[in-house]
Order: structure tokens, then sequence, then C-alpha cells
């Protein structure tokens, strides 16, 4: 039987921990699908960094199950570590030592470095991880942002199905965050599934398929974002849950635009679509345009625009819907 083809990648059920009296995960439960970027939201204090270990097998659920492809990390905890690769928050690396024999070192404690002799895996990683030139650097003499591509790559060595990833981009600059936003797409795309733990939503908003909301060790609401935005806006309008499936979605987004016309020019052009609730000045001269709908209302709207013959030079959905999100289901309550 193929247990990671029949079971999510990460199924966790009724989670609860305690440090002393104080409970710091009360009552957990969510799924992550293979081949997801999933995100793990949540003010520092949440629970976030407590569920990670559980999952990560080095600590002990008081309560509940958490399994990875079907493994239970109390029970089998062999087969569990062999499916992950674990990244945890501010992870210590080796300085006196160049990026090269770091790589080969935990090659050869995961066993995957034939003998001892042939690192092929090593190549694959430097290469991977774009670290290939970097390869007869000292680790001392490295960038915080190439060093978490390091620890990254560590964990790549015996080619885990599940990545998790405590605050991978956490004091990162702008062009290391880029970098790192990149490798995890790349990531994806080779079938790996990724649990991404961050506060900083910005850097979850471009990557995540699916996230969940951890506030006060409870979770809040979990899912995927459009799911979730689109549950939130019949909860707004006073929609039963039961109800959802006869009801159209009516989520509100909004587009920028950058166009060689005038705000005039640009509402005449949409007046006929019923779906388009305004137009605007937005951000750095672009306009915004608001509207109800999916990424194919997106493509209506420019092709509106084009058979009204106004030049379009940019097109870019509203990034803050995560936040819309978090600020929504979330009281700001600290532990």
């Amino acid at each position: 039987m193929n247990v990671a083809a029949e079971k999510p990648a990460i199924r966790v059920r009724h989670l609860w921990h305690r440090f002393g009296a104080y409970d710091v995960l009360r009552d957990v439960s969510f799924d992550v699908g293979h081949g997801e970027i999933f995100g793990f939201i949540g003010p520092n204090g949440a629970g976030k960094t407590t569920t990670i270990r559980v999952m990560s097998t080095l600590l002990e659920p008081m309560a509940g199950r958490v399994e990875v492809c079907g493994y239970d990390v109390s029970i089998d905890q062999d087969e569990v570590r062999r499916l992950i690769g674990y990244m945890p928050d501010h992870a210590g690396v080796y300085d006196r030592i160049t990026v090269r024999e770091y790589l080969e070192f935990f090659a050869d404690a995961y066993g995957v470095s034939s003998g001892g002799k042939n690192y092929a895996v090593v190549e694959a990683v430097l290469e991977l991880t774009d670290l290939d030139k970097l390869e007869s650097k000292l680790v001392a003499t490295m960038s915080k942002g190439m060093k978490q591509r390091l620890q990254l790559g560590r964990i790549l060595l015996h080619d885990p199905k599940v990545l998790i990833l405590d605050e991978p981009a956490s004091d990162l600059d702008p062009r290391a965050r880029i970098e790192m936003r990149d490798l995890l797409m790349e990531l994806r795309s080779m079938g790996k599934t990724v649990f991404l733990s961050s506060h900083i939503l910005t850097e979850l908003a471009d990557v995540c398929t699916s996230v969940a909301i951890l506030e006060r060790g409870k979770m809040v609401v979990s899912g995927p974002i459009t799911e979730i935005a689109e549950r939130l806006a019949r909860a707004r309008e006073g929609v039963h849950v039961g109800d959802a499936a006869r009801t159209p979605s009516v989520v509100k987004r909004t587009l920028r635009l950058r166009v060689l016309a005038t705000e005039n020019v640009v509402r005449a052009a949409l007046a006929d679509a019923p779906f388009v609730t305004g137009v605007g000045p937005g951000p750095g001269g672009s306009l915004a345009v608001g509207f109800t709908g999916d990424d194919l209302a997106v493509a209506d709207i420019v092709k509106r625009l084009v058979d009204a013959k106004v030049p379009v030079c940019g097109v870019e959905p509203e990034r803050n819907e995560l936040e819309r999100i978090f600020l929504e289901v979330t009281k700001g309550d600290l532990q």
C-alpha cells in the first residue's frame, strides 16, 4: 500500500501541548496536501514553533495525533525523519569549514555519499541552491541569506518529500527574500511539499497555495486562500454555510492597472462590465479597479481595455488579500 498516495502530506488532529500550567496549543487540527506551499501564520507566541517541533519529532504531543504521509510522529519517528527536512529558525552552522565541506559532512551523516567518496548528491544540491560558485568559501564569511541557502541545502541532501521551514526568511534583506521565495517555488515544481511558518504576510502571499492561521494556541481558520476569502465574504453578507454550494462567489478584489490613458477613459471602457465595482486612483500613479470574481474577470477587464484601444502597460492583482484575511479572523490578543 502506498501510504503517501492515500494520506495528506501532513495531518494534524486535536493537537494539545502544555508547558507547566500553560496551554500552548489547544485542539489544533489542519491538513496539508501533497505539493502545496502551506503557510503557517500567527503572531509571535501563537504556538507555531511548538507545532513544528511536534511535527518534526522533537517534541511529544500531550494529546492529539500528527501524521506525515500517514506515519505517526510519536510512533514512526524514524520513518517521519526520513520523509522530512526540518530547518529551524536561527539554526547554527559550522563556521570554520567551506560550503562544500559542510554539505559533504552532512551527506556522510545522512548516509547518502556512497561510502564517503561519491558526492554526486552534494553537486546536485550545490547547483539547485545556486551555491556552486561559493563551494570553496568559508561559511563564516557568508551573508545571512547565503547561510540560509546553505541550511536549506543541508536538509535537501536526503531528498525529503516534506520540507518544514520555521521562519526561513527571518532577518534577510529584500534580495535574499526574493531569492528564497524563488527557490521555494522551484522546490514545489519538483514535487516537494513545503510547510512554511512565518508572521510576515507579504512573504507568504505570493507563494502559498493554502494557509492556517493560529492565535493564542488555537486554530482560527485553514484552507486555500481563495476559499477562505469566499467563506468570509459569505459570512459578511449573512449567507448560511449550508447555502454556500448554491451561492455565487461575491469576493471583492482590486486590480492595479498601469495604462496610458486617463481614469475617465478606463471608466468608460469598463462601464458595461457588471462585475466592475469602481475605478479610481491607485498607488504610484496606477489605477485601482474594483471587481468581483476570479481570474477570468481579470482577463475580461484586460480584454475590454484592449478592445477599447487603451494601452495597458501593467496588470497587478491586489497582493494584500492575505493581510485582509488575517486582520478579519484574528483579534490581536497576546498570550
